[in-house]
């Protein structure tokens, strides 16, 4: 069974954790069972490209529409009283229960704690490291100081430390004047600048990052523009880069350079596959693909079989890629969308992809998964207010979805 490193079990018992994790997945899976009734099989053509072997998706599930600032509905009780409130709703105040926090300033880095019923989610603009969950008003954990946000930059990638249970500490990949750097982090721990010099163009900054299985961390970083760096080895520019948890190169390599693999573009998305190889999504000049990383390999130009999935930018793109228990999922801005494929632990994909969510809560951007089993959760972070979206007065927001809500040849029916 996949192992995602931000979501690994708290050691040791703790049944209250579980339960509320289970009422967590319980309360989003029942919008989910909402579905069943309006259920919206579609004959639009796909909105992505996949591999030849693959055929178009099938499903559209309609769901409810969040995506509106209307109030929740009245009980009984106040729809009977002779002098009904007319005080608008709190848009931060979330009442869909998928919605697990609102009223975010470019919301980007998103890790699922332990618990898997809890997130931190990192505002890129404000540098702001915020506590989430259901039905809480988030609280704010850390605050990144000496950013620069120009160009996309400033508090992008986290990571959750494979021992996080004992020292709460979390990672960042973050954009200064001067470079991009990976820092770490505490609830009571200063941040501390761990690994600096990652060049820094004016666009395709990259910034995921991911703790592997090898208990390793992976830094994907953007060729500031510049194509031509992507490919040297003396450059951190373009590179998927392997550290160890104190910023020291790591592996067999650990005596000359930190580069792992190098020749990549915008790497926006990382991804950790069922066999533990861990996955870039990278931005080309046509498309998106994900890259499954081998070591000392260089992506500048792409053999047939380097790409475990493509798409093409006509056709909506990708933004970020999650792999659940049995699904490879992938956020699109331009079309709204995260779309799902049932994907087995060797990598084969079977049945076609399915549209998971809709253009229900805007462009989404960041996606991860949480739990396992009957309480997975897609987490996902919306980015409606990034110029070309059209926000509502919710946004930006952190959202989840039942993992097991559709995919392959499944999905809500």
């Amino acid at each position: 069974m996949f192992e995602h490193p931000s979501t690994r079990p708290v050691s040791g018992s703790r049944p209250g954790r579980a339960r509320r994790r289970t009422a967590l997945a319980a309360a989003v899976i029942s919008v989910a069972a909402m579905l069943a009734g309006c259920a919206d099989f579609s004959t639009e053509s796909p909105t992505f490209t996949v591999q030849p072997s693959l055929t178009p998706p099938q499903a559209n599930p309609s769901v409810p529409d969040p995506h509106s600032s209307s109030s929740a509905p009245t009980s009984p009780s106040t729809s009977q009283s002779s002098a009904p409130s007319t005080a608008p709703a709190d848009p931060c105040t979330p009442t869909d229960p998928a919605v697990i926090a609102a009223c975010l300033d470019a919301p980007w880095g998103l890790v699922v704690l332990p618990d898997g019923q809890s997130a931190l989610v990192g505002e890129r603009t404000t540098g702001r490291v915020l506590s989430i969950a259901p039905k809480t008003e988030p609280v704010e954990f850390a605050k990144i100081t000496g950013l620069d946000t120009t160009g996309g930059g400033g508090l992008l990638g986290l990571a959750l430390s494979p021992s996080y249970d004992e020292d709460g500490l979390v990672y960042a990949f973050v954009t200064t004047k001067s470079d991009a750097r990976i820092i770490r982090f505490g609830k009571d721990v200063a941040p501390k600048a761990i690994f600096t010099g990652i060049p820094k163009g004016s666009t395709r900054l990259g910034g995921r990052i991911a703790f592997a299985r090898d208990g390793l961390l992976y830094v994907a970083t953007g060729d500031g523009g510049d194509n031509v760096v992507a490919a040297k080895k003396d450059s951190l520019a373009g590179k998927i880069l392997r550290l160890d948890e104190f910023g020291k190169p790591a592996g067999e390599n650990k005596s000359k350079t930190a580069v792992f693999a190098s020749g990549l573009t915008d790497p926006s998305g990382m991804c950790t596959l069922a066999d533990g190889r861990i996955a870039a999504l990278d931005h080309r000049a046509s498309a998106d693909v994900l890259l499954p990383i081998v070591e000392g390999a260089n992506y500048g130009k792409l053999s047939s079989s380097d790409a475990l999935w493509t798409w093409k930018h006509a056709q909506g793109g990708a933004a970020d890629c999650a792999v659940g228990d049995s699904q490879l999922a992938n956020t699109s801005l331009t079309n709204q969308q995260l779309v799902g494929v049932t994907m087995s632990a060797q990598g084969a994909f079977t049945g076609s992809p399915q549209v998971l969510l809709d253009k229900k809560y805007g462009r989404l951007l960041t996606a991860t998964v949480g739990g396992s089993g009957q309480d997975q959760l897609f987490w996902m972070t919306t980015s409606n207010k990034d110029g070309k979206g059209k926000p509502v007065p919710a946004d930006d927001r952190v959202v989840v979805l039942p993992a097991a809500a559709g995919g392959g040849e499944g999905g809500p029916d």
